[in-house]
């Protein structure tokens, strides 16, 4: 009996998908907390810059413009909202990968190859027979069964 093989996860597309998505919805998050400050400056939120004089000789310069402070609130708040809905993509987004990676570490032999260049690989049936070594019609017997014994497929 051989030792079980360590799994080499990361190479999965989709994996890679759900990483991608990780980092676009932090990328997200980023430009909203930039916003977020953009606001805060045009509506004078930052509070007083220091001490000294006024210079009145660059008053006001072009593209420059105010925000009122109602609407700085409001815009601030849509924004907050819209990082929220991101962190909580991001924590399930999390969640679906560790899913993913415990059921095929649950999984062992043929069933385990499957399930990784099937669901984590998205490999063609085909495709994962060739890979796995077996017929395609022994693949489809096994995934078929797979599925009617647990819902590791709507993973």
């Amino acid at each position: 009996m051989s030792a079980p093989r360590t799994l080499n996860l990361e190479d999965g597309k989709l994996i890679k998908d759900i990483d991608f998505q990780i980092l676009m919805c932090r990328e997200k998050i980023r430009n909203h907390l930039k916003s977020i400050e953009k606001v805060k400056r045009m509506a004078g939120m930052n509070g007083p810059a220091g001490i000294g004089g006024m210079d009145y000789s660059g008053m006001p310069h072009a593209g420059f413009s105010r925000m009122d402070f109602p609407d700085a609130l409001a815009s601030i708040a849509k924004d907050e909202e819209y990082i929220a809905k991101e962190r909580e993509s991001i924590r399930s987004l999390q969640r679906r990968r560790r899913n993913l990676i415990r059921a095929a570490e649950k999984l062992e032999g043929v069933e385990q190859s499957i399930f990784v260049s099937r669901v984590i690989g998205r490999m063609t049936q085909d495709a994962a027979a060739d890979a796995i070594g077996i017929s395609a019609r022994q693949l489809q017997r096994i995934e078929r069964k797979m599925r009617g014994c647990s819902d590791i497929f709507r993973l």
